[in-house]
């Protein structure tokens, strides 16, 4: 009888156990099933045969590596051997002058002094050149004057006026430059300065030995022709009425033209 018992539990037990058993395998088996679809689901939404490029670097060519290459800068030429490629609108090297201009004297306060300078010059270069001045004189008393002897028969015998001077220089062209006339035209110009000696004709007939010294700028007009103005100065002991010798300086101011010849030729 016990036993009969004992086996009907047993298989009671068995029948109690067996739906729970099937339950977990359903659910087992619908996990299993839930992977699969979400597994092909993503394998959908991915784009098929994807390739991925690899970037690609184009190699710098022949030129740009020559570019970069700075070592034949050592081989080139010194700045001091470089010279101006743009050359000179009127040149003077081996070239002569001829300068004639109206001149009077600004520094006399007895005579009124109104005359001429005839100046020569040879250029050996763009910068030193020689010159040969003449110049003459026409002079008539100031007013002042004329009122010394007028009103108080005052004559002024201690003055000396010059009558014409003759002499040599050496020239000197430092600058050389360009100006704008009115924003339209390009005005090359030297500047020039210059020192000599000659011999000044006082109105009593003596000769005096004059040291002479000037300065002034030539303006290009064209390869053969410029305006020039000119600054002299002469210094000179001279014999007076009185036979006393004094120093005299006579500071001329000349504006004329100059002429350039032969045709120039360029280096």
């Amino acid at each position: 009888m016990l036993s009969t018992r004992v086996c009907t539990l047993i298989s009671l037990l068995a029948l109690a156990l067996l739906p729970s058993a099937s339950f977990a395998q359903a659910e087992a088996g619908t996990g299993s099933e839930d992977l699969e679809i979400i597994e092909m689901e993503l394998g959908k939404s991915a784009p098929k045969n994807e390739v991925r490029e690899t970037p690609t670097y184009n190699e710098p060519s022949t030129k740009e590596n020559e570019m970069k290459d700075f070592s034949g800068l050592g081989r080139l030429a010194p700045f001091k051997e470089i010279s101006v490629i743009q050359k000179r609108f009127m040149p003077k090297t081996e070239r002569f002058q001829l300068f004639f201009g109206p001149s009077f004297i600004t520094n006399d306060p007895w005579f009124t002094s109104i005359g001429a300078w005839l100046k020569g010059s040879y250029f050996f270069s763009e910068t030193w050149g020689v010159e040969l001045s003449y110049s003459f004189m026409s002079t008539e008393e100031r007013q002042a004057t004329k009122e010394l002897k007028e009103n108080n028969n005052i004559k002024s015998k201690s003055l000396v006026y010059p009558k014409s001077y003759m002499g040599a220089d050496i020239m000197w062209v430092p600058i050389y430059g360009k100006m704008s006339y009115f924003n339209e035209n390009i005005i090359p110009f030297d500047l020039y300065f210059s020192a000599g000696y000659g011999s000044t004709e006082t109105q009593l007939g003596s000769s005096a030995s004059t040291l002479h010294i000037a300065t002034g700028q030539i303006f290009a007009l064209s390869k053969a022709f410029a305006a020039r103005w000119d600054f002299s100065w002469n210094f000179y002991n001279a014999q007076t009425e009185d036979n006393e010798t004094n120093a005299f300086n006579n500071l001329f101011l000349t504006v004329g033209v100059s002429w350039f010849f032969p045709e120039a030729k360029y280096r």
